[in-house]
């Protein structure tokens, strides 16, 4: 719940708490927003995982409707990468900061590691691939952020065709 100033909730404290309970994930940033809806307080683990992805994948910035930047929560288990492919965006910095574990980044320049607590920074057009090592001994969750937030941005990358 969003407390104001006050340590008020986010003006909602009357409605039947059952209804809460009912409510799908896509309805969660209406109860998490303060009365202007300016800010908003989410759990990455309160959000729907998206499907298809080689690790579980949770979408910050489109839950809480933020357009100028890409906010993203992964959670991969040893052998897992974050992206779907090694890619380059044309437009986007990107920012990786490890919460817990440690990532594996490989580059064109070399391999990263990433211990928790640290941030891994791509600039456009700079090849990277995420992951968690096979060997890893833990997962490794990872804020990641992009900005601009722009679709269709990421290109694929072939280390063997450079």
């Amino acid at each position: 719940m969003v407390s104001d100033e006050s340590g008020n909730g986010n003006g909602n404290e009357d409605e039947d708490e059952d209804e809460d309970e009912d409510e799908d994930d896509g309805d969660w940033k209406e109860e998490n927003r303060n009365e202007r809806g300016a800010y908003a307080v989410v759990d990455p683990t309160d959000l729907e995982s998206v499907e298809d992805r080689p690790c579980d994948l949770r979408r910050i910035s489109e839950a809480v409707g933020l357009e100028g930047v890409a906010i993203n929560r992964f959670l991969a288990e040893p052998g897992e990468q974050l992206p779907l492919t090694y890619h380059y965006h044309e437009r986007q910095e990107e920012a990786f900061a490890v919460l817990s574990g440690e990532l594996a980044v490989e580059t064109p320049d070399g391999e990263f590691r990433v211990p928790e607590g640290a941030v891994f920074t791509a600039e456009p057009e700079a090849p990277h691939r995420a992951y968690n090592p096979e060997d890893a001994t833990a997962p490794v969750e990872v804020l990641a952020i992009g900005a601009p937030s722009v679709d269709g941005d990421a290109v694929p990358y072939d280390p063997d065709e450079s």
